[in-house]
């Protein structure tokens, strides 16, 4: 067996016991010394690469679950009903009128194009959307954003609204996408269903 050797420092009183050890088993300490190690490594027990990734996907499982009531703990968790559609079309649109106002765009067009760009980019986001979102907006007496579009557009998706997140994105001025379900500053979903454009005024206060 091919052998290298190894220099290491230890107490001189455990030498003296290895000594002793390897003379009384009638080893000589080289041998008694690469036995007892060799010994020591086969009794422990190290953990499969698998086994450490699947404990490394537990722990971040049960982090991930930990987080997300803090994360969506302020968004709706149940259906949109007609009046609470009714409520949130209001908010968007006294919304906008205030933002549009305070950032002094040159048209309205500019403003609708700024505000998309926080909104379409997000996947469940679509060109119909796009042209439901324009219509509750600018043409009087037009069919609102409905209950059950509203329940299309935000079931089983990780931003629960891209209206929402991209309405404080546009505000804030942040990167398009950004992911602000916890801002609390900002009226949570069920809040907006709740108050709608009620809560506007308390938002922007006396800003304009």
């Amino acid at each position: 067996m091919q052998r290298t050797q190894l220099n290491i420092n230890i107490d001189p009183e455990l030498l003296r016991k290895i000594k002793d050890s390897a003379r009384m088993s009638g080893k000589s300490l080289a041998s008694y010394v690469a036995e007892s190690l060799a010994s020591k490594i086969d009794d422990v027990s190290f953990p499969s690469i698998n086994s450490r990734f699947s404990e490394i996907e537990d722990r971040l499982q049960s982090l991930e679950n930990n987080i997300q009531p803090l994360i969506y703990g302020t968004q709706k968790t149940t259906a949109f009903t007609p009046q609470e559609a009714k409520k949130c079309n209001q908010f968007i649109k006294a919304i906008f009128e205030k933002e549009r106002v305070k950032k002094k765009y040159k048209s309205t067009k500019d403003a609708w194009d700024d505000l998309l760009s926080h909104i379409n980019c997000f996947d469940q986001w679509n060109e119909i959307y796009t042209f439901r979102l324009k219509e509750s907006l600018f043409i009087d007496h037009a069919e609102p954003l409905t209950s059950d579009e509203m329940n299309r557009l935000t079931k089983g998706k990780r931003c629960p609204c891209p209206i929402r997140t991209g309405l404080i994105n546009w505000i804030n001025n942040s990167d398009q996408g950004k992911c602000c379900c916890a801002d609390k500053s900002f009226p949570s979903q069920q809040t907006i269903c709740e108050k709608g454009s009620k809560l506007v005024d308390d938002l922007y206060g006396n800003k304009l």
